[in-house]
């Protein structure tokens, strides 16, 4: 399994992009559970939130958490 830096770093580039995340996918692709991506989201959220004023959503739609007003 990646560390968790560099999983963030994979996940900020998604988000960044306009891709969508899919927690079933992501933490298949990575090996973690659905605690430890809720902490990432949340780590992430607070980030772009503070840095960017930017929001991360659930869109329920595509069952991923995207970027609001960001698309790819």
């Amino acid at each position: 399994m990646k560390n968790k830096s560099y999983i963030l770093l994979l996940l900020y580039d998604e988000l960044r992009a306009g891709k969508g995340i899919r927690i079933a996918e992501c933490c298949g692709r990575f090996g973690f559970s659905v605690a430890t991506f809720r902490r990432y989201i949340a780590f992430l959220r607070g980030y772009f939130n503070e840095i960017y004023g930017q929001e991360i959503v659930y869109d329920a739609e595509t069952l991923s958490y995207r970027l609001a007003g960001v698309t790819g």
